[in-house]
């Protein structure tokens, strides 16, 4: 799976991430957007969800 097809999604992910403060509140976000793209128009399987969220999380950890 290519991750610059999906950079704007991931940069939109991100944004949403950082303007939550908590822990919680950050998997909220997580699990919003898990459910997001596993509908229509994207319809991801899991494991290409899982690709998208490693990456999330590591520029969120690099972010910090």
């Amino acid at each position: 799976m290519n991750l610059r097809n999906w950079e704007p999604l991931i940069q939109q992910f991100i944004d949403e991430s950082i303007v939550v403060l908590t822990e919680a509140g950050k998997q909220r976000v997580l699990t919003a957007w898990r459910a997001k793209l596993e509908k229509e128009p994207t319809s991801l399987k899991s494991f290409q969800i899982d690709e998208i969220v490693r990456e999330v999380r590591k520029r969120l950890g690099a972010a910090a």
